[in-house]
C-alpha cells in the first residue's frame, strides 16, 4: 500500500514538472513573438525618421529563401547569369542578415546618395550569382522597388549595390 502510494507520489511530481515547463514554453513564445513585433515597429519608426515610407506588409521579415540545391536557380534575381550548364557542385550560399539589420543599412546608403525622402512599394528577396568555373557564391539580395527606382541591396553586407 505504501509502495503504490509513492509511486503515485512520483506520477504527480513529474506531470506538475511537466506542466510547469509547458508554461515557460509558452510563456517565452509570447515574450519572443512581443519583442519581435516591438523590434518591427521601431525599425518602421527609424525609416520613417530617415524620411523612407513603407508598408510593413512589404517587408519580408522572416526570409523566404531556400537553401536546397534544386531550388536555388528558380530564387535567381537575374536567371541570366546562370552559366548554361546550372549550378556547379560546389556552391557557396551567404548567410544574410536580419530584415531589420537590412532596411536601417538601406536607410543608411539611400541618405548618403542623397535619394531620401523615398517609398518602398515593394521587396523582392532573391540570389545574385557569382562564380567561375567550378566554383559559384549565391549573394542574398534585396531587389527594392521604389518611388525612385529600383535597388539591389546585399543581404550579405547589407551594402547598396546599384540603383535603376
Amino acid at each position: 500500500m505504501e509502495r503504490s502510494k509513492l509511486k503515485l507520489a512520483v506520477i504527480f511530481l513529474l506531470a506538475a514538472v511537466n506542466l510547469f515547463l509547458l508554461g515557460s514554453v509558452v510563456l517565452q513564445r509570447q515574450q519572443s513573438q512581443g519583442y519581435a513585433a516591438a523590434l518591427q515597429e521601431q525599425t518602421l519608426a527609424y525609416l520613417s525618421s530617415r524620411g523612407i515610407a513603407v508598408a510593413a506588409e512589404a517587408i519580408p521579415w522572416e526570409s523566404g529563401l531556400s537553401t536546397e540545391i534544386q531550388d536555388l536557380p528558380a530564387q535567381l534575381l537575374d536567371p541570366g547569369d546562370l552559366p548554361a550548364e546550372g549550378l556547379p557542385a560546389a556552391c557557396e550560399i551567404q548567410p544574410a542578415l536580419e530584415a531589420p539589420a537590412l532596411l536601417m543599412d538601406f536607410a543608411l546608403g539611400a541618405e548618403e546618395a542623397g535619394l531620401t525622402p523615398l517609398t518602398i512599394q515593394a521587396i523582392r528577396e532573391g540570389y545574385q550569382y557569382s562564380g567561375e568555373a567550378d566554383r559559384a557564391v549565391l549573394t542574398p539580395m534585396w531587389e527594392l522597388t521604389t518611388d525612385r527606382g529600383t535597388f539591389l541591396l546585399s543581404g550579405a553586407e547589407g551594402t547598396l549595390l546599384a540603383g535603376g
